[in-house]
């Protein structure tokens, strides 16, 4: 099975090429080898030295929980993957060894290579555990308070007090980046942020929220959020369920989801930059909450409906309604997957399985699909896909049948040239013996008489020897031999309708596999423009991310000077 799934990864990227690779290994960090009940541990795994791998997190389930990422990877050089992180959250006291299990790397011909991979030991304690400092033996500090605050060049409001958590800033419409400094009161403590530059921070119109976090030594923590408001112009706004929402004129600071393209659309005589999809028919538009939370939401004839993804490994899911149900289902409950709250169904058993109803956003079909809330993994479910089954991809399967049925059907063909060729080769023997011996075979469908020579003529059930045969008037002789000729001919013509038959045939089958070849090869150019498209794509947003740091950057910089 794994064999097999291998090496369908490995033709496929060799539709586009792949490098030579040699030693292969998983090399293993963490953020801290030491952590405390209800804080994460970020895991990072990084692959080497091979053109395809999968692999699965192995930890203890009883003291941490799989927060972000997938518990299993599969990767290459070409589709990604090569640095994966996880993100752990600690549920109890204890400690866990974080390893790698049902490893494989191949190289670019699909051959296993030795593979060497990383572990690491995380431990984690509660509060009492670290009251005190082991290595001076006095009390770790509980100080999780700021000395100091501002949005640069803009006043806070209220003025920065440091047992006070939350502040307004508003700044003008032609304002749209803004840094912010804070300094720690107990330089024990660290400081935290919810967006990726403190520095930089990239303001779209309307409330942006940024949340500074303090931790202390000790593990206790305070929160700092300061409501930045960038004023609009002409803003657009909409309810919807009885909250104000802003739509945002454009996405440049959105992650913008895959297989979507940018676009515009007008909205209340406004351009507004938005995204859609040939596959899923959907157009996504931005919107903005009062508190500033920003998302993405189907927008179609002046309507409004939240966008929703559920990402696996290797599909991306948009969870749908449905008033079919699947017996055994018939249970309806939200749950929340990877921050998205999602309506599943279930049974009346306690089950770590239930079932989601959705449109796979690679090919726009929608389907029943089986997800386990233990290990957040998804599968393609039909109704008699087995709970054992947890964890595999249904691509896989697939390929299996594909392979048996195209295994089948080479046999098939062949076997049915192998016939058709030793069929023909009789024919063409009996057709060159009877013209060459001018033989006539008895009740065969044209004749009526028997020809085994031109000396030995029986018809008309009359019995004649070699001398009255010939003693015959030669008019009677001619009728006779005339009687064969138009036979004869009868069979030739008969014959070469047959020849000419098999010739059309030949012919038809000839350019049905030409037809069936062109199809096939249609099938794999497409398969390679897409992952072709879809690494353009991911590779344009890498290089615009990049240009947009460096001008950043160059903006910081002047600003400063």
């Amino acid at each position: 099975m794994k064999r097999l799934k291998y090496l369908i990864f490995t033709l496929l990227m060799g539709v586009v090429g792949v490098v030579s690779v040699s030693a292969a290994s998983l090399s293993m960090s963490v953020s801290s080898k030491s952590v405390t009940v209800g804080s994460n541990v970020r895991v990072t795994v990084k692959a080497s030295g091979a053109a395809g791998w999968e692999y699965c997190l192995s930890y203890d389930s009883s003291v941490f929980q799989l927060t972000g990422g997938d518990k299993c990877v599969l990767g290459g050089t070409l589709a990604g993957n090569q640095s994966v992180t996880f993100t752990l959250k600690a549920l109890k006291q204890g400690s866990s060894t974080i390893s790698l299990s049902d490893v494989s790397m191949l190289d670019d011909a699909a051959n296993e290579l030795q593979v060497s991979k990383g572990s690491a030991t995380v431990n984690v304690k509660t509060q009492s555990d670290i009251s005190t400092n082991p290595k001076t033996d006095t009390p770790s500090s509980d100080n999780a308070y700021l000395k100091s605050l501002e949005v640069v060049g803009y006043s806070l409001s209220p003025a920065f007090d440091k047992k006070v958590q939350s502040y307004e800033v508003e700044v003008p419409n032609e304002i749209s980046e803004v840094g912010i400094n804070a300094f720690r009161e107990d330089f024990t403590s660290n400081i935290s942020a919810n967006v990726r530059d403190i520095d930089h921070i990239q303001l779209t119109e309307g409330v942006n929220k940024v949340v500074i976090t303090v931790r202390a030594q000790k593990g206790n923590k305070l929160e700092y959020v300061i409501n930045i408001n960038r004023k609009e112009t002409n803003p657009i706004v909409v309810t919807i369920d009885e909250k104000e929402y802003t739509v945002l004129r454009d996405m440049e600071e959105l992650e913008k989801p895959k297989y979507y393209t940018d676009s515009s659309i007008e909205i209340e005589d406004q351009t507004i930059e938005a995204l859609t999809s040939e596959v899923t028919g959907f157009t996504l538009v931005a919107l903005k909450d009062e508190e500033g939370n920003v998302g993405l939401y189907i927008y179609k004839d002046g309507k409004y409906e939240k966008y929703v993804e559920v990402i696996n490994e290797l599909v991306t899911l948009i969870p749908k309604e449905t008033n079919s149900l699947m017996p055994g289902y018939e249970h309806t409950k939200e749950i929340d997957i990877k921050g998205n709250k999602v309506t599943v169904y279930y049974n009346d058993g306690e089950s770590d399985f239930v079932l989601l109803y959705a449109m796979n956003v690679g090919n726009g079909e929608n389907a029943w699909y089986l997800y386990d809330i233990k290990e957040g993994t998804l599968q393609r479910y039909s109704g008699e896909t087995k709970i054992e089954r947890k964890g595999k991809n249904d691509y896989y399967y697939l390929a299996i049948a594909f392979a048996i049925v195209s295994a089948l059907s080479l046999i098939i063909i062949f076997a049915i040239l192998g016939l058709n060729n030793r069929l023909k080769k009789k024919n063409d023997r009996l057709v060159r013996r009877l013209r060459e011996k001018k033989v006539k075979v008895l009740d065969h469908p044209v004749f009526d008489l028997e020809v085994d020579s031109w000396k030995n003529v029986k018809t008309d059930d009359e019995e004649l020897s070699d001398t009255d045969f010939f003693a015959r008037p030669d008019d009677t002789m001619t009728k006779i031999n005339t009687d064969v000729e138009i036979k004869g001919d009868a069979f030739d013509s008969e014959e070469e309708q047959v020849v000419e038959e098999k010739k059309k045939r030949k012919r038809r089958e000839k350019r049905k596999t030409k037809e069936d070849k062109e199809a096939e090869e249609a099938e794999l150019k497409a398969m390679r423009d897409d992952f072709l498209k879809t690494r353009e794509i991911e590779i344009t947003k890498e290089m615009r991310a990049v240009d947009k740091t460096k001008e950043t950057k160059k903006r910081g910089r002047k600003k400063k000077k």
